[in-house]
């Protein structure tokens, strides 16, 4: 038989673990949240005219601000993809192209949709 003392101990045991848990199963779904919210970099340019290098250099401070690591190689195909399609895109006054990688997405914008990365 247990005694009384060991019971309320017991109880107080299992509901602080059962709390550790669920405050755990709580927290998970924020921490995924800014890992991927964190995976799309946002380029914004007032114009399209711009450069790989300067696509790549705003890549490349947005993942170092977040903790995302990719290798030069990485950026640098990114940056390029993204440039082509900047260059393609038919309106000049604004355009928002998206280029997706295994580890990140580049959202670019510029003129009149320049903030639309920023927002979304």
């Amino acid at each position: 038989m247990i005694s009384n003392y060991v019971r309320p101990s017991i109880l107080g045991l299992s509901l602080t673990i059962g709390l550790l848990v669920v405050s755990a199963a709580v927290g998970s779904p924020t921490q995924r949240t800014q890992t991927t919210k964190c995976r799309q970099v946002a380029v914004q340019l007032d114009t399209k005219e711009t450069t790989q290098d300067q696509i790549a250099r705003i890549v490349k401070q947005q993942l170092n601000t977040c903790g995302v690591s990719a290798t030069e190689s990485e950026v640098q195909t990114a940056s390029r993809n993204s440039l082509n399609l900047i260059s393609k895109s038919k309106d000049p006054e604004k355009g928002v192209i998206y280029v997706n990688t295994k580890k990140f997405t580049i959202c670019a914008s510029w003129g009149k949709d320049k903030d639309f990365c920023k927002s979304h």
